[in-house]
C-alpha cells in the first residue's frame, strides 16, 4: 500500500517512486499501516459476518463476495483476506513491478496492473472494496484533490448498491470527510480510530442517482 507522507513529500504520489522502491525492496511483503487482524472484527461486523451471526454458512457467504483491493502494493492484506475465507479477491496496483512480485509471492491469488483512478471493471461489480493507504498517497501527489476524486468516483462506480468500502488512512475526519462525503458519492460513512490510524466504512446507498456521478 501507499505510505502516508508528510506535507511536501510528493514523491509518494508518483508511480516512478514506487517502481524504484519495489525494485530495491524485492519480493517481500511489508505493512505500512495496520495489519488485517487489527481491523478484522470491524470488517466482519460491518459485513454481518462476525460472531453475532449465527448462520452456519458464513464461510459460503465470504467466498461468494467479490472483493477488490485497490493500491495493494506489497501488503499481505490480500493473502490475509483469502486465508479468512474471502477467496474471490482481485488486487490491483499501478506499479507493474509490485504486481509481478506479488503474483510470484502469492501465485494462488489474482493481481492486476491497474490505476485506481481508471478502473476497468464493470459497474456495480464488487461487494467489498479495501483501500489501505492509497488515498493518502494520491493526496501527496500533484493535482491531488482531483486525483482523489477520480479514485473515489471509480470505486463508487464499481461497487454494488449496499456494498462496503473500507478505507484505512492516517487522515482524521477533518481532513478526509470532505472527500468521502462529497455530494457526488451517495454512500453512508462511519468512522473509528484504531491507534494512530483511522478506519472509514462507506456503504453505498441502495437507491442512488447516476446524475450525481459526473466523472472528474
Amino acid at each position: 500500500p501507499r505510505v502516508a507522507m508528510a506535507s511536501g513529500l510528493s514523491g509518494y504520489g508518483d508511480k516512478e517512486y514506487w517502481d524504484e522502491r519495489y525494485v530495491k525492496s524485492g519480493a517481500k511483503t511489508y505493512e505500512w499501516y495496520l495489519k488485517y487482524s487489527d481491523f478484522r472484527e470491524k470488517v466482519l461486523g460491518a459485513l454481518g459476518l462476525d460472531s453475532k451471526n449465527e448462520d452456519s454458512d458464513v464461510g459460503e457467504k465470504k467466498a461468494a463476495l467479490r472483493v477488490l483491493v485497490v493500491g495493494c502494493g506489497n501488503s499481505a492484506l490480500s493473502d490475509e483476506l483469502a486465508k479468512d475465507g474471502f477467496t474471490n479477491v482481485i488486487s490491483i496496483d499501478y506499479s507493474e513491478v509490485v504486481v509481478e512480485q506479488m503474483q510470484k509471492h502469492f501465485p494462488e491469488l489474482k493481481f492486476e496492473t491497474m490505476d485506481a483512478r481508471e478502473l476497468k471493471f464493470e459497474p456495480k461489480h464488487f461487494d467489498v472494496v479495501f483501500d489501505k493507504g492509497t488515498l493518502d498517497a494520491i493526496l501527496c501527489g500533484s493535482d491531488s484533490a482531483r486525483s482523489a476524486g477520480r479514485m473515489l468516483w471509480n470505486v463508487h462506480k464499481v461497487m454494488k448498491p449496499g456494498s462496503k468500502f473500507f478505507v484505512v488512512t492516517y487522515g482524521a475526519p477533518q481532513s478526509r470527510l470532505n472527500y468521502l462525503k462529497n455530494r457526488r458519492f451517495q454512500w453512508d460513512v462511519t468512522h473509528c480510530q484504531l491507534g494512530t490510524r483511522h478506519l472509514y466504512t462507506l456503504t453505498k446507498k441502495v437507491a442512488w442517482s447516476c446524475a450525481c456521478l459526473h466523472e472528474f
